[in-house]
């Protein structure tokens, strides 16, 4: 038997990697345990970017060894640095020979930054653990140059958990339409409040929760009736400051949109964008005085309804940039988005309390949707109100395939 000279090193030669990527001499691979305890540590700090990042994704990192968490960051803000860097520079010299672990695959591209995976490879990081890809065509791939430059990459550990958080962004990039959130405030008899009256329905931790949803949201949306009842502001005025504000747009044919509302009034602090038939009566004038008031006029026409094409307001949306929207408007709004496919979630408050025949139906027309197209997948006390989250049997679909 070969017995090694004293003090020459013993076991494999230094370099020696086993098939995680790991050196014996510095420390065994983590376990399966501690990948799922360091992702999970990573999601949670992605959400710290809401409404401050888009259009670009939510991203959590951690750099650890084993139990030491060596650095933790997110993407704070959009054009600032990606989760990885901000993890990488508080590890510091620490970072080298442990595992990144981030929660989409690092981008591999020059954008406002310079790519994620460079950083990643020059600090000595032997190991990226990866919750999900990224679909986005400019930044995909960045997980094979990591491999490329010997790193040992893992993809999948909390892959659900991390495609839901980017739900939007995932969504957008895979269909290239906007992800259209619904938000409903029903009683328990499934009606929105009394016909041609402003009634709050839900209290206010249920408020504040939309208004934690119009932040994390590119744009807001609602029909002209809910401007002639409501007159809303629809600005975002929770804990969540939006790095800009949401867009706020209507639904409006034949171009109602009152100069005195105070969505117009406030055209300057935020946009306002109107979608509307360049063939009703009176459009060029009314058109040219919400122009003068600020206001984005989108021509849009009519499908076989006699109401707005909205395949065409969302590519419309689309095109300018809009990755998710928040849909506000009342019953023929909700009706007409459901029947048309066009929502992806429904973030449904309901409030104890029963309006009966006095209040307006929130579907009205709609015929009922088959069996499992809508899947709860979250429940929350507010209160006294309660939130059901659903998502479309499509949209899970769409991400499974991922």
């Amino acid at each position: 038997m070969r017995r090694a000279r004293r003090g020459q090193r013993q076991g494999p030669p230094r370099g020696f990697m086993t098939p995680r990527g790991f050196d014996p001499i510095a420390g065994a691979p983590p376990s399966r345990t501690e990948d799922l305890r360091h992702m999970r540590e990573a999601l949670a700090v992605a959400p710290r970017g809401q409404g401050r990042v888009s259009p670009n994704p939510l991203v959590g990192a951690v750099v650890a060894r084993g139990n030491q968490v060596f650095g933790t960051g997110w993407h704070a803000e959009y054009g600032g640095d990606h989760a990885e860097v901000m993890a990488l520079r508080e590890a510091g010299p620490r970072a080298k020979g442990a595992t990144l672990y981030v929660t989409l695959e690092p981008c591999r591209h020059h954008g406002h930054t310079p790519p994620c995976t460079t950083a990643i490879i020059r600090s000595g990081v032997r190991r990226v653990v990866i919750a999900c890809r990224d679909p986005n065509p400019e930044a995909r791939h960045g997980a094979e140059e990591l491999r490329q430059a010997g790193l040992d990459v893992e993809i999948g550990i909390e892959e659900n958990a991390a495609k839901r958080l980017n739900a939007a962004f995932l969504w957008f990039h895979r269909r290239w339409v906007p992800f259209a959130s619904l938000k409903l405030a029903l009683s328990l008899d499934a009606k929105l409040g009394e016909e041609s009256v402003r009634t709050p329905v839900t209290g206010i931790r249920a408020l504040d929760e939309v208004h934690r949803l119009r932040s994390c949201h590119d744009a807001i949306l609602i029909g002209s009736n809910t401007i002639e009842i409501d007159d809303p502001l629809l600005t975002a005025r929770g804990e969540v400051v939006p790095r800009v504000p949401p867009i706020r747009a209507i639904l409006d044919t034949t171009l109602r949109l009152r100069i005195s509302s105070q969505l117009v009034r406030t055209a300057s602090q935020a946009p306002v964008w109107a979608f509307a038939d360049p063939e009703s009566d009176g459009f060029e004038e009314r058109a040219g005085a919400l122009l003068d008031a600020g206001v984005e006029v989108i021509e849009v026409a009519r499908s076989e309804d006699h109401r707005l094409d909205l395949s065409a307001v969302w590519n419309e949306m689309a095109i300018r940039g809009v990755l998710s929207v928040l849909v506000e408007g009342g019953g023929q709004v909700a009706a007409s988005l459901l029947r048309g496919g066009h929502i992806q979630r429904i973030h449904a408050f309901i409030a104890p309390m029963f309006y009966g025949r006095d209040g307006v139906p929130a579907f009205p027309g709609l015929e009922p949707s088959t069996p499992g197209d809508w899947l709860p997948v979250q429940r929350e006390s507010l209160g006294q109100d309660t939130q059901i989250v659903f998502e479309h049997r499509e949209l899970q679909e769409t991400l499974d395939n991922l």
